[in-house]
């Protein structure tokens, strides 16, 4: 491969020998945000091995610190990616670990409430510095111009997709 082409360029060129009647245009857009979403999961999920979670449980641990008070789990699968089926998994394995509690709901005797054990807590604490270091120094490739040009245009199509 070239040095000024990547993966998805490579897929549209045979695409185009395969099916000159198609624009892959989509797929050069597309293609990249599910394939950088890929490699910023796994580097997540590398360094964060260490502490024993993956970065969606992370993920969960940090939306219970940006909160004051206790989450449903439907609260919190809505603020993360994954399924109810995923959450109930990664909340099982976080209160496992010590690292969060879950209480009965005031409210509806059927559900439950989520929050951080000050274990949980702390952990969230130590490693979210590191968590923004990490991203910092994968975005490097970049200049400050162009992750500012990039953050702007995903917010505006994730402020379309998003409900």
């Amino acid at each position: 491969m070239a040095a000024d082409r990547d993966a998805v360029d490579e897929i549209r060129a045979i695409w185009a020998v395969r099916r000159p009647d198609l624009d892959t245009g989509p797929i050069a857009v597309v293609g990249r945000i599910l394939r950088a979403a890929r490699f910023l999961q796994q580097a997540a999920d590398d360094w964060l091995a260490d502490a024993g979670v993956t970065r969606a449980e992370f993920d969960l641990l940090s939306q219970l610190r940006r909160t004051d008070a206790p989450l449903r789990p439907g609260d919190l699968t809505a603020g993360v990616v994954g399924s109810p089926a995923a959450t109930t998994k990664r909340l099982h394995k976080l209160t496992a670990a010590g690292l969060v509690t879950r209480t009965p709901d005031p409210d509806d005797a059927r559900a439950a409430r989520v929050a951080l054990t000050p274990a949980g807590e702390q952990l969230v604490d130590d490693l979210l510095p590191r968590q923004i270091a990490a991203e910092a120094r994968l975005l490097e490739v970049l200049t400050p111009a162009q992750r500012e040009s990039l953050a702007g245009l995903l917010r505006t199509a994730l402020i379309a997709w998003e409900p």
